[in-house]
């Protein structure tokens, strides 16, 4: 039953027919602004329905992008230098710990020829001189730039 049909049993009993015709206006005009409001939820339920299936991919893409920052900043804490990596602490000194460059591990050398080993990926490299040395190399070569 509309409000319209419920002010048709009050039709009789109104005062006067001005005051009817005032209660009539009245009611249409809430009928129209329910409408109104009806189809303004309609439209915004579609409009929170894409605005939360964009989010969902902004979310996925920020989480992507904050992964290529993540390994990007990992990959800045170390220096490759003849097929060993090397930790660089924040004042840009070269620790002469080998690193794997895959790994990021500490590569074993069981030999007294140095050949350095990843315990993780089996990476191997052979290298004429000591990871020590070639840290201090590095060292070297960074104080003379920064110079």
């Amino acid at each position: 039953m509309g409000a319209l049909d419920f002010l048709k049993e009050f039709e009789g009993r109104a005062l006067d027919a001005a005051s009817y015709k005032l209660l009539q206006r009245n009611y249409e005009m809430q009928e129209e602004n329910n409408r109104l409001l009806k189809d303004k939820v309609e439209s915004l339920d579609g409009t929170v329905a894409e605005l939360r299936e964009r989010n969902d991919k902004l979310s996925l893409e920020n989480g992507r992008l904050s992964e290529i920052v993540r390994q990007f900043e990992e990959q800045r804490k170390y220096k490759n230098y003849e097929g060993i990596a090397f930790k660089v602490n924040e004042d840009g000194y070269v620790e002469p710990t080998p690193y794997c460059p895959n790994c990021h591990l500490v590569m074993s050398s069981t030999s007294g020829v140095p050949i350095y080993k990843c315990p993780k990926c089996r990476y191997a490299v052979g290298s004429k001189t000591r990871a020590d040395v070639l840290a201090r190399k590095l060292n070297s070569q960074n104080a003379n730039q920064s110079e």
